[in-house]
């Protein structure tokens, strides 16, 4: 390690248990700097991105998956940082796509400076990412990984996309879609970090898995507070997703059971929801357990995680694995 990581790490250990919001703190410095050495409209945009805030969950990913392993190296902290650019160039995009003008309660990028500037902006993050990530002593695997998760987050967006207000949608391509358009990437930061820290083959697969359950989990979770979660905290109304036509795992629960599934699948033929169809979803979904019936597939999948995990040794990284899977049963936005 070179003298400012040697430094940095001393510091992490010194901190005992605040380690990870030192981490955190490491993550930023690096992510601004990464971000600093453009100028003009790009580099407002870039900033104004990286400052509206976010838990940073692929970085922290990325780097307790490789900390099991190994101790804090550049590469470690640079793919962390590169984690979080491509999340960050998605989320660009995806407000332009969904003519978003509010990302976490601040304008979007596309509000401020518009689609074109926006799509350029999103480019460059990625662009960014792959540069950090091509100078890696891990550079093969770890870009390959990244941009094939880049390339099933289109891909499951695609899918999403095609099936709207798709009465005929199964939980085949639900899965499919939400394992590449959530859990792919997730999946790839719990992999990279633990090729970075040196891990062998099953650890790494191991780490993959675990990545793609608590993916899979919490986009789960996300969909059943779309029914039920405060739209305060959510920051958008109730059944706003099934609003816009997206058909998701609470609703196709509903198709199974005999008493409103064909009530269920008259208002799915629709091509617009009214207000009426929405609460006659939501009542039913609490009426026929569908609710119930998703958070009990959401806990498998932790469970599944937190299982893939249990079996390295005992470290505070494989801990905060363990946290962030349980804290997903306590989500509330």
């Amino acid at each position: 390690m070179n003298s400012i990581v040697v430094d940095q790490h001393q510091e992490i250990l010194n901190a005992g248990v605040n380690s990870q919001t030192n981490y955190l703190q490491l993550i930023e410095r690096k992510m601004h700097r990464f971000l600093g050495d453009v100028q003009g409209t790009m580099r407002k945009m870039c900033l104004h991105i990286a400052t509206s805030g976010g838990k940073r969950v692929r970085p922290l990913l990325v780097l307790n998956s490789g900390l099991i392993f190994s101790e804090v190296t550049n590469d470690l902290i640079n793919t962390a940082v590169a984690a979080e650019l491509i999340h960050m160039a998605s989320l660009v995009h995806d407000d332009i796509i969904d003519k978003s003008e509010l990302r976490r309660n601040k304008p979007s990028v596309n509000k401020l400076w518009g689609n074109q500037y926006g799509v350029l902006c999103g480019d460059y993050l990625y662009a960014k990412a792959f540069n950090i990530l091509s100078k890696s002593s891990s550079s093969s695997s770890c870009l390959r990984i990244m941009v094939e998760a880049i390339e099933n987050m289109c891909d499951g967006e695609i899918i999403q996309a095609e099936n709207r207000f798709n009465s005929n949608m199964t939980s085949e391509i639900y899965y499919s879609q939400i394992s590449k358009k959530t859990a792919s990437l997730l999946a790839s930061c719990c992999s990279c970090g633990a090729i970075i820290g040196g891990a062998d083959d099953s650890h790494i697969e191991s780490m993959y898995e675990y990545g793609i359950n608590i993916g899979l989990a919490y986009q789960i979770i996300d969909d059943i507070l779309d029914f039920c979660g405060d739209s305060k905290i959510m920051g958008k109304p109730q059944g706003e997703d099934l609003r816009q036509g997206i058909i998701t795992l609470p609703v196709l629960l509903l198709l199974n059971q005999t008493m409103c599934q064909q009530d269920v699948r008259n208002i799915l033929n629709k091509d617009k929801y009214t207000d009426q169809d929405i609460e006659t979803i939501n009542r039913y979904l609490i009426d026929y357990g569908a609710i119930e019936e998703a958070y009990k597939i959401a806990y498998a999948h932790i469970d599944t995680a937190k299982s893939l995990v249990d079996r390295f040794p005992s470290s505070p990284y494989k801990q905060f694995l363990l946290a962030h899977a349980d804290k997903l049963k306590t989500r509330k936005s």
